[in-house]
């Protein structure tokens, strides 16, 4: 695992501090989250999620106001315990900021040597096979573009351009309000072609490497602990909405809450969560390193427009066992006729993880920084077992323009590919929107071609989210499931707007 925290203790967190200015509007860059910047609950990169204070039903959760007291200081805090009275560094795509030495109308810029100097210095730790080994890229980035290595890059930069306005800036400024702009654009190059993250939203639970967790809509303050009030906060102020409490940052989102969507990261073991909701109509969010306020993604109008986490072997697709070198194997490959493949299989480990089948009730009792989920249950959903994450996957179907048939039956396929034997578990997200009511009966039906009753509905709107069925636990779970929507009124006029299907598996 990462030694980022023993990192952390070496950053001069008041030279990281990126003081930039949030903009009025969602989705501007607001402040800024900072390397080492971590409650004082934990410093790591990774670690176990707590227990819910919320209880699930399969569909999202919801909870009551019990409080919500404002907060003080400089910047965004707490509404609990943990308190923040430094606006906090790193990973902001903030690339300009006023020049105070001049002309107020032009912008300082971060030169590109700076980058350029940033970007050498990641290369050279990582072609130290001991340093490398122990920190992740953002780690490495970190060491980098603190304010004691960029010195040197920083006092060459104004011998050969002593007019450039930054150098009239005293050092510690210098890092404060310019500084980010390099590390922003460094950060950008780094992650370009390893990024675990998708390019939008609505692919971030398909994307190969990343598990469900929890996913919960949060209408009040008391549904959060500290620290995670506390993300939240910072992610409204990032995107523009600062706010005093939790509450108001809550009443600024089109729905009243904001959903936090908690998944592991199964290449490196670490738990990242994230806060979205719609603005206008529109979704902005930011996702953190599980209890550490450092920002490793940000969502703009649906799309993620910055990472801070890399993908590794674990958890990649791939078709053949070449694709996952000699310590992983590619595991369930979905093959058709000819041994075409339909969907990639997985690359996963054979090294037994002790604890592995142990019995649990939530995350945390499996350490998920140990790559175990408890599964066969939604987190709050009472007992399960503790297997390796990658044993639960989400799939996509085809939505949006999959018209029903009139007196006849939809049939909509999902792949389901890189997974273990036999489903345990299975949870599907389905929307069906009708023209007007009538009655239609949707079933589950898995591979072996053995159909689960989901749900009988006469109105015209059918949203499930979550929603358990139980498959048989004895049959194929990788291969052509499909959704099944049958007209019983005779007179089916409308679509299925949304479908996703979660299979938690074993071996059998």
């Amino acid at each position: 695992m990462s030694t980022f925290a023993a990192l952390s203790r070496l950053v001069p967190l008041t030279l990281l501090a990126a003081a930039a200015c949030g903009p009025t509007e969602p989705g501007g860059t607001g402040a800024t989250t900072s390397a080492g910047d971590t409650p004082g609950t934990s410093s790591e990169t990774s670690g176990e999620p707590a227990e819910s204070t919320s209880t699930s039903t399969g569909a999202v959760m919801t909870g009551d106001v019990t409080t919500d007291e404002p907060t003080t200081g400089p910047a965004i805090t707490s509404t609990t315990d943990i308190t923040s009275t430094t606006d906090t560094t790193s990973t902001t795509n903030t690339t300009d900021t006023t020049n105070t030495t001049g002309d107020p109308d032009v912008p300082l810029q971060c030169p590109e040597a700076i980058d350029e100097a940033i970007l050498a210095c990641v290369a050279d730790l990582q072609s130290d096979p001991e340093l490398a080994a122990g920190n992740f890229l953002l780690d490495l980035l970190f060491m980098c573009s603190d304010a004691e290595p960029v010195a040197d890059d920083y006092d060459a930069h104004c011998t050969s351009a002593p007019d450039d306005p930054i150098c009239g800036l005293e050092y510690p400024q210098f890092v404060e309000t310019v500084l980010p702009a390099c590390i922003a654009r460094a950060q950008t190059i780094l992650f370009a072609d390893v990024c675990l993250l998708p390019g939008s939203y609505d692919e971030l639970l398909f994307a190969p490497a990343v598990v469900l967790m929890d996913r919960r809509l949060v209408t009040g303050a008391a549904e959060l602990d500290a620290t995670e009030q506390e993300q939240f906060l910072r992610a409204s102020a990032e995107i523009g909405v600062a706010s005093a409490t939790v509450a108001q940052a809550l009443s600024a989102t089109d729905e009243g809450g904001v959903e936090q969507l908690t998944v592991l990261d199964v290449g490196t073991d670490r738990v990242l969560v994230l806060y979205s909701a719609h603005y206008d109509g529109v979704r902005h969010g930011r996702m953190f390193f599980w209890q550490t306020f450092t920002i490793v993604g940000a969502i703009e109008a649906d799309v993620f427009t910055r990472c801070g986490v890399e993908q590794t072997i674990e958890g990649r697709p791939c078709e053949d066992a070449l694709a996952c070198g000699d310590e992983h194997t590619c595991f369930d490959v979905l093959e058709g006729e000819g041994n075409v493949v339909l969907a990639p299989g997985t690359c996963v480990s054979e090294v037994d993880i002790p604890g592995d089948g142990d019995a649990c009730s939530a995350h945390a009792e499996c350490v998920p920084s140990s790559g175990l989920l408890c599964l066969d249950r939604l987190e709050g959903d009472g007992d399960g077992v503790c297997r390796p994450g990658w044993m639960r996957r989400s799939f996509a179907g085809p939505a949006g323009d999959s018209q029903l048939i009139a007196d006849g039956t939809l049939l909509l396929p999902l792949l389901a590919s890189g997974i273990a034997t036999v489903p345990t578990a299975a949870y599907l997200d389905v929307q069906i929107v009708q023209d007007a009511a009538n009655s239609v009966a949707v079933h589950l039906v898995n591979p072996f071609g053995t159909s689960t009753p989901v749900t009988v509905s006469e109105g015209p709107v059918i949203d499930l989210q979550l929603f358990e069925v139980g498959v048989p636990t004895d049959e194929s779970a990788g291969g052509t499931w499909h959704l099944a929507v049958e007209d019983l009124g005779g007179a089916a006029s409308g679509v299925v707007t949304r479908l996703a299907l979660t299979l938690d598996t074993r071996f059998d």
